[in-house]
């Protein structure tokens, strides 16, 4: 069994390649979302107009992408379980419930409402839906 700063080091320039590869990919998309803000006279639909008029259908969404930020940037390393299902059931049975009140909402939710359901989703991505592992056995010497 390789122990877990170990398997670390070993990983270190595959999780720099990750975060540079997600950081570059939201970086595009807001280049995009200026883009086609730039070209919204000749009928070019942005990512902002369509989170703007549909962010009261959208609230899962957003708690997702706070939960799995959090997952990538943020990811919480425990011991004490062997599985990782159980958070992973939690995480996305609170997506399901936001998504059938976000269906039923009429009006948008404030600025300061989405903004806590992103926070709450990296909360809860971090507590519930931590990263087991397994902890390697000791051997015992001479055996």
């Amino acid at each position: 069994m390789i122990s877990t700063k170990r398997y670390l080091k070993r990983h270190l320039s595959d999780i720099r390649t990750v975060r540079i590869i997600v950081a570059s990919l939201l970086g595009l998309m807001v280049v995009a979302d200026i883009v086609l803000v730039a070209l919204a006279d000749k009928d070019f639909p942005s990512f902002s107009y369509v989170v703007r008029d549909y962010r009261h259908k959208m609230i899962w969404f957003t708690f997702l992408f706070g939960g799995l930020v959090s997952k990538i940037f943020y990811n919480r390393i425990a011991t004490e379980k062997e599985s990782e299902v159980t958070g992973l059931i939690a995480f996305f049975s609170m997506v399901l419930l936001l998504f059938v009140i976000g269906r039923q909402l009429e009006s948008p939710p404030t600025l300061l409402l989405q903004v806590l359901l992103l926070v709450c989703g990296g909360i809860l991505a971090y507590r519930a839906w931590p990263q087991y592992q397994i902890r390697p056995r000791k051997i015992r010497e001479g055996k």
